[in-house]
């Protein structure tokens, strides 16, 4: 067996299929929003998000995601847009689990879960501060190069934390924060991320539409097909955490080519900083901090997603989409908490992304409550058990084919 059982791991379309399908003309864009069809085939031109997940949901009920990766500023333009009317499309009907999600989030908002709180944002900015401060004191007075490249790697993989809390979250404040701190100390670009993530947030674990999956020839979460195999994957479970660290590395390298490409200066203006103050620390402190940095962010944002259900052409609504393909960890102790950065809630992250990461755990009881009384599973491991199954996962796809796992 697979680690989650091959039959249930793989989920297609014919068995998946919960909303009616819609035939448009090539050229047009619809989508179904609280209720309404509405034509965005021009504003896709222009939409911040990019135009890929819009097409991918192209005549699907869009509601869901639209309110769990949109300001309030957004939702108010919305209602500017002209709807298509009934014309020749018809309703698309909730699920009653959809609709039990929907009163869930409302209640949230106005519970005040998704308000932010100052003690909490200065927290975790004085953190990355500190450690920062730290690298350079090891750096130039102590001469301790191994505690640099410890304190920056944290750095930066706690920058990256906050950064990604800031790329969901809404409002001015919080656009520039969010490039101030990833660009000066990770040097990323967070349109190039955005564009890339939020399809992850809507097709999490759809192969073919998620990139967060897409990790062939390095390393397969499925059986290849002869033609696309390569010779190491029968190594993979033994590489794949050296892999790992190569992560931010290769964001860097894709933020600065997107930011070069789409002359954003203002965001090749933040990561100057970054390499400037990387050149000051030397190639060893440098290279040394971009490794241990992207290693810990892979680690943890890999094993809640890789070892759950893959979807192939998948219509499952919003809600069930997260449920199958996201697992929570549970950390035991305050270091683990920290080091984790809000990941270890990743349902509770995946069904509401402008949540602050800090309101995760006082909504994790209302989530597990609300699934039970909805009759939908919610998965929650220890840390040590996600990662060993996630190692699992690695060694099971490394086999020739699935008959020699079952052989072994």
């Amino acid at each position: 067996m697979a680690p989650n059982g091959e039959i249930d791991r793989f989920i297609s379309t014919e068995q998946t299929d919960t909303t009616e399908s819609h035939t448009f003309k090539n050229d047009r864009l619809h989508l179904f929003i609280d209720g309404q069809w509405y034509d965005l085939t021009q504003w896709q031109n222009y939409h911040p998000g990019g135009q890929e997940i819009l097409q991918h949901l192209n005549g699907q009920d869009a509601t869901d995601a639209f309110y769990a990766l949109h300001s309030q500023d957004a939702i108010r333009r919305l209602k500017h847009l002209k709807s298509t009317g009934n014309l020749h499309l018809s309703t698309i009907e909730p699920t009653k689990l959809t609709q039990s999600f929907r009163q869930l989030r409302t209640k949230l908002i106005q519970d005040g879960y998704f308000n932010r709180s100052i003690p909490w944002e200065l927290f975790y900015h004085c953190s990355v501060t500190f450690l920062c401060l730290l690298v350079m004191f090891c750096h130039f007075y102590s001469n301790s190069t191994l505690l640099a490249i410890l304190a920056i790697g944290l750095a930066m993989q706690q920058a990256g934390w906050i950064g990604h809390d800031y790329a969901h979250g809404r409002g001015t404040w919080m656009y520039w924060l969010c490039r101030t701190l990833t660009g000066t100390v990770n040097a990323f670009s967070p349109t190039w991320w955005s564009h890339k993530h939020n399809t992850h947030h809507v097709y999490t674990n759809n192969i073919g539409i998620d990139t967060d999956v897409a990790n062939d020839p390095i390393f397969h979460l499925f059986f290849p097909t002869p033609d696309k195999d390569v010779w190491f994957r029968a190594y993979q479970h033994w590489y794949y955490l050296p892999v790992y660290s190569v992560l931010y590395l290769s964001w860097r390298s894709q933020s600065l080519q997107h930011a070069i490409k789409t002359s954003n200066y203002l965001e090749l203006f933040f990561m100057s900083f970054n390499y400037l103050w990387l050149y000051t620390l030397g190639w060893q402190v440098s290279l040394g901090s971009i490794l241990v940095g992207g290693f810990l962010v892979a680690a943890i944002v890999t094993a809640t997603h890789q070892s759950e259900e893959m979807l192939i052409d998948s219509n499952l609504p919003f809600v069930e989409t997260q449920f199958l393909t996201t697992c929570d960890a549970r950390c035991d102790n305050f270091f683990m908490e920290w080091l984790w950065g809000g990941m270890q809630y990743q349902l509770e992250h995946h069904l509401f992304p402008t949540l602050p990461k800090y309101k995760y755990a006082q909504i994790r009881p209302i989530l597990a409550q609300w699934a039970k009384e909805n009759g939908i599973e919610y998965r929650i491991e220890s840390v040590w058990s996600i990662w060993y199954r996630n190692y699992m996962t690695m060694k099971y796809y490394s086999n020739q084919t699935v008959n020699s796992q079952a052989a072994a």
